[in-house]
C-alpha cells in the first residue's frame, strides 16, 4: 500500500488467515485489496462492501473500509465502521487506528480509553503507546504521557514519529533543550518529519532563539504540515516577526 501521511496512523497487513468465509465473498475481499494498494480507494471500498452483503460478519472488510475512511480523514465514519466491530474480533491495529480516529474528532477521553485497551492486549505496540501518549498529553498528563512516549521510542528507537512524540512532552514539561535533542533525532531519522520542524521552532522560540525559531517555522511550512492550527501560527509568527516574505508560497 502507498504510504501513508497521518501521523500516528497504521496501515493494516493484507488479512492472512481472514475470518471463515465464502469463494464469493473472499474474491470481493481480494478485489478489494488490489485496488486498495493501487490507491483507487472508493473502488476499493465497493468491493468491501461487496464481499460483506455475502458475509457480513467478515471483520477484515469493516476494518479496511474504517482503514480508508481514516485515509480520507472521514474521522467520524471511521469511528462508526469500527463500532460495528467492536463486539467482534478487531485487529490491535484497528484499535490503535481507531484511537487516533477519536483524537482527530477531539474525544480524547474515548481515545485514552480505546489506545489504553490496545496497549494492554499488545504492550510492544509502539504506535500504539505513541498515539497513547499523544492522548495523555492533550489531557495534560505530563508524566503519563512522557511514559508512554519513552515506552514508545524504547520498542522503535528508529521510529521518528515517537522522537517527535517525547521532544513534545519534554516541551511541554519546559525542557526545551532536551526537546531539541529528540527533535533533532527525529529529523536524523526521517528528514522531512513536518512536525519535528514545528517543534524545533517551538523549542527555539521558547529559548528565545528567534533567528532559528524563524528558520524552523519557514522549513515546517515549506513541508506542508496537517495541523491547519500549526500553520496558521507558524505563519503568523513569521509575519508578527518581520519575515512574511519568506511564508512559502
Amino acid at each position: 500500500m502507498r504510504k501513508l501521511a497521518i501521523f500516528g496512523f497504521v496501515a493494516l497487513a493484507a488479512a492472512a488467515g481472514a475470518t471463515q468465509t465464502t469463494p464469493e465473498a473472499a474474491a470481493f475481499f481480494n478485489d478489494g485489496l488490489a485496488k486498495a494498494n493501487a490507491g483507487r480507494h472508493e473502488e476499493a471500498m465497493a468491493a468491501f462492501e461487496k464481499s460483506l452483503a455475502q458475509a457480513p460478519n467478515l471483520v477484515e472488510a469493516h476494518e479496511w473500509i474504517a482503514h480508508i475512511l481514516i485515509l480520507q480523514g472521514d474521522y467520524d465514519g471511521a469511528i462508526e465502521r469500527y463500532q460495528r466491530i467492536v463486539a467482534r474480533r478487531p485487529s490491535t491495529d484497528s484499535k490503535v487506528n481507531l484511537g487516533l480516529a477519536y483524537l482527530r474528532v477531539g474525544d480524547v477521553e474515548m481515545a485514552v480509553k480505546t489506545l489504553s485497551n490496545a496497549v494492554a492486549a499488545a504492550p510492544n505496540h509502539c504506535k500504539g503507546w505513541n498515539n497513547l501518549s499523544i492522548a495523555y498529553l492533550r489531557q495534560g498528563k505530563v508524566a503519563d504521557a512522557r511514559a508512554a512516549a519513552e515506552r514508545a521510542v524504547a520498542l522503535e528507537p528508529n521510529f521518528a514519529s515517537a522522537h517527535v512524540n517525547l521532544g513534545n512532552v519534554e516541551l511541554r514539561d519546559g525542557n526545551a533543550a532536551t526537546a531539541v535533542a529528540a527533535f533533532e533525532k527525529a529529523l536524523a531519522l526521517k528528514a522531512d518529519q513536518a512536525d519535528a520542524y514545528y517543534g524545533l521552532a517551538e523549542a527555539y522560540n521558547y529559548l528565545g532563539e528567534e533567528g532559528k525559531a524563524g528558520d524552523y517555522y519557514v522549513q515546517y511550512l515549506k513541508r506542508a504540515g496537517q495541523d491547519q492550527a500549526r500553520r496558521d501560527g507558524a505563519v503568523k509568527w513569521l509575519w508578527e516577526h518581520g519575515r512574511g516574505a519568506e511564508v512559502p508560497r
